[in-house]
Order: structure tokens, then C-alpha cells, then sequence
């Protein structure tokens, strides 16, 4: 192991002036797989076809929603991230 001690710091802070600083945000997220069990767990919306509907409520179990996030059921562990 090799150790430096350093009588200068390697970063430099500079002050930023008079520059624009540009905020880009996504205005929606586009839907993922998840998608359709968060909004089933969070507001007990389903999709319209029936057999996505069907599948969404038996696999709906293996989740849960705490706090607004979704968290996987696994046996091992109560709730992995």
C-alpha cells in the first residue's frame, strides 16, 4: 500500500459568475413493466385487456408499496429493494 500526503489540494474550487445554468427535466416517464403494478397497488387501477388485468392482480402479491416506493417479496427477506 502506497501512501501521499499532499501539501496542495488537487481540486480547485472556482467560483462560477454570470453563467446560465440549464435544468432539463423529462415531463413524464415513459411506462415500464413495473409500471402497471404501481398503479394497481398504489390506486387499484388495472389495464383494460383482461388477460394483462388477470396477470396484474395473481402477480400483484409478490409486491408491496411502502411509502411510495415498490418493494419485491422475496423468502428470505421480507422486502428487497
Amino acid at each position: 500500500m502506497t501512501q501521499e500526503t499532499l501539501k496542495v489540494p488537487r481540486v480547485v474550487a472556482c467560483e462560477m459568475l454570470n453563467e446560465e445554468i440549464i435544468v432539463i427535466s423529462q415531463g413524464s416517464m415513459a411506462d415500464t413493466w413495473i409500471t402497471p403494478y404501481q398503479r394497481y397497488l398504489a390506486d387499484g387501477l388495472l389495464p383494460s385487456e383482461p388477460a394483462k388485468a388477470k396477470a396484474i392482480k395473481r402477480n400483484s402479491g409478490k409486491y408491496t408499496m411502502i411509502d411510495g416506493k415498490m418493494f419485491h417479496h422475496g423468502y428470505a427477506h421480507p422486502a428487497l429493494i
